[in-house]
């Protein structure tokens, strides 16, 4: 008899560096809908969205070391 598992818990998955530049590149640079490019990837599309967010916060700071003169 196998093990009942829990209940709506989904074992997290964990995505590399290369996955997640990729994913963002297709809807920031492409142009391509957050929605078919989750879909496409086999993803969640709330994660997809907090990628881009972070990579256009990211984008928008100025370079650490920068100065403003």
């Amino acid at each position: 008899m196998e093990a009942a598992k829990p209940a709506g818990r989904r074992q997290r998955t964990k995505y590399d560096a290369a996955f997640r530049t990729e994913a963002v590149r297709r809807v920031s640079q492409d142009g391509q809908a957050a929605t078919r490019v989750a879909q496409a990837l086999g993803m969640s599309e709330a994660v997809l969205g907090k990628w881009v967010r972070a990579a256009r916060s990211q984008a928008a700071r100025p370079a650490s070391g920068s100065s403003s003169r």
